[in-house]
Formats: structure tokens, C-alpha cells, sequence
């Protein structure tokens, strides 16, 4: 019988060599054959077309003792290459009736370990942890502003300090998913302690309001700063709803934006938010949410009992009874919220929030008892290429504008540049904003660049601007200048205010 080059190939190899781990290109990748040795190339051949591999360290070993199950794995991946003509078919058949016991085990043993290798990457595809690592430090005269209006400085959470979002996802099944954040901040650069109001009492067991240090190691535990304590501070569950899967809705307590800028919300919310692409809309989606803040706060009163002094009757004895607490609750409110491009280069979105249960709240009054809803709109233009321009404004259904002037609406521009991408190095942007924020036409928000929490402010008006860039791959490093903002702390007590920070976010 006559046999064809490719089968004189196989046979060459079985004859000088035994196989190894890693693919081989060519017979080039062995270091232990020579170019000019009686083999080379058959082994070019079977090297390039798979068949036969190299020991994991550049040699072939042609002259090692082959195994009848690497004899076999050859055999196999030569059958495997009939489709192009490999091989004679006649001498093929007979070594396949020869190895095939061993072709058999080897089948089994290969189909194992797919079915291992297909469920471990089940395994870890169900649970993936993402985040980032911020260092953030810089200058904010706000702190000191605060104490007009509260009788005492706030510590800085968000001036100086390091800080971690880990964010956690757990597959239920293709169209659910669980997923949780933990955030810690740990803040450095700042005061040893800040002094609080407390009680102690004296050597005659008699209490006493004094001011009291709290440190910073105490600012970390979770009763005194629950959202970014290290514990889990949001959790909620993804869903893919209706026949086509195309309804993506959010259960649970996690973080939430309303408009492009976040202007009506942007924090924390407890509830649930449906999103879905409108049928032959051209792009355009529609949401609706039934929510409230998590931002709640609550004030108390100690009530007492009192009883004449025996030693003087004008005077009286007081013994603590219980105290009343007036929780003033966020509102729990319905939002109804449509976006999508208008042409090319332009993309819209408005809305409506309702404020289904403004009075629910506990022997006290809520946040916006005078307040109906919310409209929110904005609008983003791109008049020419790396340049986009985005306006936003909120206006309030409030009676609270007659008292405190413009506290029913809220506004904001925005230039940006180009823009960052963390995965090309050297990629950056520009940005400018300008806000205008009322007092009542805001449902809640977290750190919308420090402009409401710490300082708990009733307004603000200014300008902000920042530049980024990244600097290495899955790092973005981001510097804000505020020069000149003008803060209503109090009602009617307006205050100058300053920020330059900057921060590196280490992407995970």
C-alpha cells in the first residue's frame, strides 16, 4: 500500500518523539531539532497542524519513550483533520483500531474534565466583586462656614480621606441577580476630635449637658456614619422582566439618580425602578420608580416628671419619664421618567415625581409638607465633535418659594471637553458647571461634590471646575476647583465658600 506524505508524517512522529502540554506553531518552537534532522519536517508539518505538541519548555524529546495514550492523542487529532484530507485514510482506521481502548479512556477523561471546567466557570461567573480605591485630599473653608449654622464644625468627611466602594454581584439565574456595595471611608488629615453635646453626671449623681469629644476612630463605627461604615450599605436585586426579558428592574435599597446631572436625586433610595427601551420609539426609554430616600432625620425631646422639693418647696425635683422623638421621614414619592436622542446629536429626558406620602412621618411633620412633586428635564447638545453641552433644571410644586425666595427650583449647566476612557492611558477631559440650587427642589443626595452634606446646606450658587485624565490603565485621577460658591446655611444668612480637591480612583 502507498501511503501519502501526511501519513508517512504521523508515522514519523510516532517513531522520534512523544508529546507534550503546550502548542507548538512549527517544528521552529522545539530548540532540539535541528533543521537538519531526518524528521524535521514531518514534525513541521504535524507541529503546525496540531497534532503534535512540544514539552512546555521549547523541546521536543524525540528521544523519550512514548505512551500508548500519547500514541493514541496523536492518532485522535490526525482523525480529527480528515475534513482537510489528512493522512491516508486506510492506515489511519487500522491505528485507530490499534489505540482504540486508549482513545476511549482518553475521550472520557477529556470529557470530564470539560464538564469540570464548564462548572467551575458557572461558579465563578455567579459571583464577581468590582470597585474602586479612592485617595482624596484638598482644601474646603465650608467646614468652618458650617459652625454659623449649627454652633459647631463638621469633621470633613468627604475633604481628606481614603475611600472604598465594593461592589458585589450574585447570579440567580440568566435573569436575576443579587447585588450588594459595602463603602468605607477612613478620613486622615483631620481634627483628633470634634465636640458634641452629651450628658454626665456629677459626683452627687446629677446630670449635666456638657461638650464632649468624639474621635475619629469613633466617627467609623457604624451608628455614627452607617453608609460608609464598611458594612453592607446597599443592597438590592437585578431582574430581566416580561416575555422578551427587556424590562430591567431594580428591588431593593441601592444608589439612584433622576436627569443627567442627578439634580432632583442623586443617593441613596429604598424601593423599586423599572426600565424599559419603548417599542418603535427611535431609542427612546421610559422608567417608572416607586421610592423614597433613605436620608431620613429625626430630632427628640426629653419628658420629665416633677415633683415639689421637700427641702424647698419653690423648687422641684425632676426624674427623667421617656423622650419623644419627632422623626421627620423623606417622602415617599412615584417618578414617571422618559429619555432618548433627538436627532444626531442631541438627547433629552423630562419627568414627573409625585409625592405620594409627604406626611408619613412620626409626631412630626415631613420634609416637604407644603410641596405637591417635582418636574425635571434636561437637555444635552453636542454642537461640534469632543465638545457636549448639558442643561438641567428642577422646579418644585411648593409653596416654600414665598418664604424662602427661589427654594422651588433648581438649575445647572455644563461644558465638558473630550472625556476620560480607563482603558487608554493618556485620555482626559475638561469640564465646567454652573448650579443654581434651591432649598426645597432637592430629594436627596449624598456627595454631589460635597455641595449638600457636610455642610447641610439650603442652597447653593456657583461655579465648578475640573479636569481629569487617566494616567495609567484602570486609574483616573480628577482635581475640582470651586472659587467662589455662595451658600444659604441659613435661611437667611448667606456665606462664601471655597473647594480645591483632588483624588485618585484606583478602578477594579
Amino acid at each position: 500500500m502507498r501511503m501519502n506524505k501526511k501519513v508517512v508524517a504521523i508515522l514519523a512522529g510516532l517513531t522520534v518523539g512523544a508529546m507534550g502540554q503546550v502548542y507548538a506553531a512549527s517544528a521552529d518552537s522545539f530548540s532540539d531539532v535541528p533543521k537538519d534532522h531526518w524528521s524535521y519536517e514531518a514534525l513541521d508539518y504535524l507541529a503546525k497542524e496540531g497534532v503534535i505538541e512540544g514539552m512546555g519548555d521549547n523541546t521536543f524529546q524525540g528521544g523519550r519513550t512514548m505512551t500508548r495514550y500519547e500514541v493514541a492523542s496523536i492518532v485522535a487529532k490526525a482523525m480529527q483533520k480528515k475534513d482537510t484530507n489528512f493522512g491516508d485514510k486506510a492506515v489511519l482506521d487500522k491505528l485507530a483500531a490499534e489505540y482504540a481502548g486508549e482513545m476511549d479512556t482518553l475521550k472520557r477523561r477529556v470529557d470530564a474534565h470539560d464538564k469540570d471546567i464548564k462548572e467551575l466557570k458557572e461558579k465563578a461567573d455567579r459571583f464577581q466583586l468590582h470597585g474602586l480605591a479612592r485617595v482624596q485630599m484638598g482644601s474646603d473653608n465650608g467646614l468652618k462656614n458650617d459652625a454659623r449654622a449649627w454652633g459647631q464644625e463638621k469633621n470633613g468627611d468627604y475633604n481628606n480621606r481614603f475611600y472604598m466602594d465594593l461592589e458585589g454581584s450574585l447570579k440567580v439565574n440568566p435573569h436575576a441577580t443579587a447585588r450588594f456595595s459595602i463603602e468605607k471611608n477612613a478620613r486622615y488629615r483631620d481634627r483628633e476630635y470634634v465636640m458634641k453635646d452629651s450628658v454626665a453626671n456629677d459626683p452627687n449623681g446629677v446630670a449635666h449637658k456638657i461638650s464632649a469629644p468624639v474621635t475619629g476612630e469613633l466617627r467609623d463605627m457604624p451608628d455614627m456614619d452607617t453608609n460608609h461604615s464598611g458594612l453592607v450599605s446597599n443592597i438590592w436585586v437585578e431582574l430581566q422582566l416580561g416575555p422578551k426579558h427587556d424590562w430591567y428592574t431594580n428591588i431593593g435599597r441601592k444608589w439612584n439618580g433622576i436627569g443627567m446631572q442627578n439634580l432632583l436625586l442623586g443617593g441613596q433610595v429604598d424601593g423599586i425602578a423599572t426600565y424599559h427601551p419603548i417599542e418603535k420609539g427611535h431609542g427612546w426609554w421610559v422608567s417608572a420608580q416607586y421610592w423614597k430616600s433613605s436620608s431620613d432625620c429625626s430630632s427628640f425631646t426629653p419628658v420629665w416628671n416633677s415633683t415639689p422639693d421637700p427641702n424647698d418647696p419653690s423648687k422641684n425635683i425632676y426624674t427623667y419619664d421617656h423622650t419623644d422623638v419627632q422623626v421627620r421621614r423623606a417622602p415617599v414619592n412615584a417618578t414617571l421618567d422618559f429619555w432618548g436622542p433627538i436627532g444626531k446629536y442631541v438627547n433629552a429626558n423630562v419627568g414627573y415625581t409625585h409625592i405620594v406620602g409627604h406626611k408619613y412621618q412620626e409626631n412630626g411633620s415631613g420634609y416637604w409638607y407644603d410641596t405637591k412633586g417635582f418636574v425635571n428635564a434636561d437637555l444635552s447638545v453636542k454642537p461640534i465633535k469632543d465638545v457636549t453641552l448639558t442643561g438641567s433644571y428642577v422646579h418644585a410644586f411648593t409653596k416654600q418659594d414665598e418664604t424662602y425666595g427661589h427654594g422651588d427650583r433648581d438649575w445647572a449647566f455644563k461644558a465638558e471637553y473630550r472625556g476620560t476612557d480607563l482603558n487608554r492611558v493618556g485620555s482626559y477631559g475638561l469640564y465646567a458647571k454652573y448650579v443654581n440650587l434651591g432649598a426645597f427642589a432637592d430629594l436627596g443626595h449624598d456627595d454631589e461634590w460635597s455641595t449638600r452634606e457636610p455642610t447641610f446646606t439650603n442652597g447653593v450658587r456657583g461655579w465648578y471646575f475640573g479636569f481629569k485624565c487617566v494616567p495609567a490603565h484602570n486609574v483616573e485621577w480628577e482635581t475640582l476647583w470651586a472659587p467662589h460658591l455662595s451658600e444659604q446655611i441659613t435661611w437667611n444668612n448667606p456665606v462664601k465658600r471655597h473647594i480645591l480637591r483632588t483624588w485618585l480612583d484606583f478602578h477594579f
